[in-house]
C-alpha cells in the first residue's frame, strides 16, 4: 500500500495565499485590458497589454530565477553581506556570533517542522555572519594569492524540533584551530528558555597555494590568538579523530 506524504497545513496556507495573490493580480490586469477595450482607446489598450506582458515576463523571470538558479539564496547572501558591512568589526576571533532566524513554511517538512537539511542550510548563513563580523571575509577575499574557506566535514545532532514560524538563534562560536583548519560549533538555541535545540561542529579548511595556515590568518585578525589555539574539549578532540580516522579509511591503499 502505498502512503501518500500530507504536506502540512502552514505549507498549504502560504502556497493559497501566494496563488491567490497572483489571481486577484491577474484578474486585476484582465479587467483593465477591457475597459481600455471598451473604452476605445487603442494608445490605451497597447499601454495595457505591454504592462501586463511586462508583467508576465518579470514573473516568469523571477519564478525561473527561484527554482533554477536559487535566488533566494544569493539575495539572503547580498543583504545580510550589506547589512552587516555597516557595523563595527568584532575585535576578537572568539567573541560568539549570535544571529536569529525564523521558521518559514518553506523550511518544513510532512511533519510541520523544520526538515534536517534546513538545519544545515541556516548554518550558511551563519558562518557568513560570524566570518563577516570579526573580518574574515573580507581579509581572506583580498588575499594573495587567491584564498577560500570551504567546508569539509560536518556532524549535527537534533534535539528539539523547531516548529513553522518559530524565531530560534544560531550561536556560533570558534573552537580551535590547526594547519590550515579552523574547527566552528554551531547551536541552534530557543529563544523561550535557552534551550539547545540543535548543536553542530564544523570543520573549515584554508585553499591557497601558499598553503596558508588558520594560525597566520587568524593573527591577522586578532594578535591576541597569534601565537596558540584553544585545547579542544573531549567531544571535539573524539570528532577530529573520527574525521582523520574516516579519512584514513577512505583513501586507497598504499597511500
Amino acid at each position: 500500500r502505498c502512503i501518500m506524504a500530507t504536506p502540512p497545513w502552514e505549507a498549504v496556507l502560504a502556497a493559497g495565499v501566494a496563488g491567490l495573490a497572483a489571481g486577484v493580480s491577474t484578474l486585476a490586469a484582465l479587467r483593465s485590458l477591457q475597459r481600455a477595450g471598451a473604452a476605445g482607446g487603442g494608445d490605451e489598450l497597447r499601454r495595457c497589454e505591454v504592462a501586463v506582458g511586462g508583467g508576465l515576463a518579470l514573473a516568469g523571470a523571477v519564478l525561473a530565477a527561484t527554482h533554477a538558479l536559487d535566488a533566494p539564496h544569493f539575495l539572503k547572501i547580498f543583504w545580510q553581506d550589506v547589512a552587516y558591512s555597516w557595523e563595527q568589526k568584532r575585535a576578537s576571533v572568539l567573541d560568539t556570533d549570535r544571529v536569529e532566524y525564523r521558521c518559514w513554511s518553506t523550511d518544513i517538512d510532512r511533519n510541520g517542522h523544520m526538515n534536517n537539511a534546513k538545519f544545515l542550510r541556516v548554518l550558511n548563513y551563519a558562518r557568513r555572519s560570524f566570518w563577516t563580523r570579526n573580518g574574515g571575509w573580507h581579509f581572506v577575499g583580498r588575499r594573495a594569492p587567491p584564498t577560500n574557506m570551504v567546508v569539509t566535514a560536518s556532524t549535527i545532532r537534533y534535539r528539539r524540533e523547531i516548529k513553522c514560524w518559530t524565531i530560534y538563534a544560531v550561536a556560533t562560536r570558534l573552537l580551535h584551530w590547526d594547519g590550515p583548519n579552523f574547527y566552528l560549533e554551531h547551536r541552534f538555541e530557543s529563544l523561550k528558555d535557552g534551550f539547545v535545540l540543535a548543536m553542530c561542529f564544523v570543520k573549515y579548511r584554508l585553499v591557497s597555494d601558499d598553503k596558508a595556515s588558520a594560525a597566520e590568518v587568524l593573527g591577522c585578525l586578532d594578535s591576541a590568538v597569534r601565537d596558540w589555539s584553544p585545547s579542544p574539549a573531549p567531544e571535539l578532540a573524539a570528532w577530529i579523530s573520527f574525521d582523520e580516522l574516516s579519512s584514513k579509511a577512505l583513501r586507497p591503499q598504499g597511500r
